[in-house]
């Protein structure tokens, strides 16, 4: 399905016929798993980026494990890891299929695992909410088709664009002088698209010293300065995949990319209603100068709060004493603020 023919559909409508696809094909080879691994394969296939060809093995592994690992000192940590495999991808912070399968050969090898591994493990911490997984998991299945369409309002700026560089002398005259100096069909991915070099948040690049002894490197510069020049993040057969304004989740926020050839209007050309949900989706507080300095005000004032509470308590004071004590070190009314004490206690 192209991106067009997406357009103006629900997401249900759009996945529905990919869904009951993989499941029937699923279906198939389910004979002789357990329930549980049927279900979770089940779950991994309904995730977009093909996520089942990329963690089915792992998935198959832990299962065939899990019970000579059980008694691992480390077994609640590869339990919370292993529900990270069903996590969107957008929401990894690392390689979380590769981790797994490191993690479980370590359990198998040996009852302790090195401390570096158990501070990878600590720091990744337990997924995301389901609510969040939700809404990144629907925004991936939008992203594969290449539908931005609920976020982006000005579609026609990029199909202008586009009937344009078909068009193109220039542009064509280019590719095929490309075709014919390099054999384009060898650096092609499994879709038959070929990708130039990508360019990182705040403008970092890896693999970005420049090479020109073997063949491929000389092809990958070449490329990248064609899309350069067009405005492209890649070729599909001899279509050009123009860049489009697009709204990403990314593990460390929400991204959106103007093309360079795009006349951005801020007001006509996004839906920030729809961008600021996405966005919201990960639950981030409101902020503002009011809120950010009352909210650094309350965290002193628990500090204080939790400090004079011990003192209180080490003088033998209790119930109703201890908190008329700590209001009045706080400066606050015996009559009144009582409630605003309990808060202050339980804030972390």
């Amino acid at each position: 399905m192209t991106a067009a023919s997406a357009k103006g559909q629900s997401l249900g409508t759009i996945l529905a016929p990919v869904l009951t696809a993989r499941w029937d094909a699923y279906s198939l080879c389910s004979r002789g798993m357990t329930a549980s691994l049927r279900t979770d394969l089940d779950k991994l296939s309904r995730l977009a980026f093909r996520r089942t060809e990329k963690a089915r093995e792992v998935v198959r592994e832990f299962h065939a494990v899990k019970k000579q690992i059980q008694d691992h000192a480390s077994c609640a940590e590869a339990e919370c890891l292993y529900q990270w495999l069903f996590v969107p991808l957008t929401l990894w912070p690392v390689d979380v299929a590769g981790l797994m399968t490191h993690l479980l050969r370590k359990m198998i090898a040996g009852p302790k695992l090195d401390p570096k591994t158990k501070l990878l493990l600590a720091l990744l911490g337990t997924p995301p909410d389901e609510s969040v997984q939700s809404v990144a998991a629907a925004h991936e299945h939008l992203v594969q088709l290449g539908n931005y369409e609920s976020l982006i309002k000005s579609q026609p700026k990029f199909e202008e664009m586009e009937q344009q560089l078909h068009r193109d002398p220039d542009f064509n005259r280019a590719w095929n002088e490309i075709k014919e100096h390099f054999p384009v069909n060898d650096y092609r991915n499994p879709k038959g698209v070929v990708r130039r070099r990508m360019v990182q948040e705040r403008n970092f690049r890896s693999a970005w010293d420049f090479r020109w002894t073997a063949k491929k490197d000389r092809f990958q510069n070449v490329f990248d300065a064609f899309c350069h020049k067009w405005n492209l993040y890649g070729m599909e057969g001899d279509r050009p995949l123009l860049l489009k304004l697009t709204v990403n989740l990314t593990p460390y926020g929400t991204m959106i990319l103007i093309p360079g050839y795009w006349s951005f209007d801020p007001k006509r050309d996004l839906n920030w209603k729809a961008i600021t949900a996405l966005h919201r989706a990960r639950g981030v507080q409101r902020q503002g100068p009011k809120l950010s300095v009352n909210r650094m005000a309350n965290r002193d004032d628990a500090i204080a709060a939790k400090r004079h509470w011990k003192e209180a308590r080490a003088q033998g004071l209790r119930g109703r004493r201890r908190v008329e004590w700590v209001l009045a070190k706080l400066h606050l009314d015996c009559g009144n603020d009582e409630s605003k004490l309990k808060r202050l206690l339980r804030m972390k």
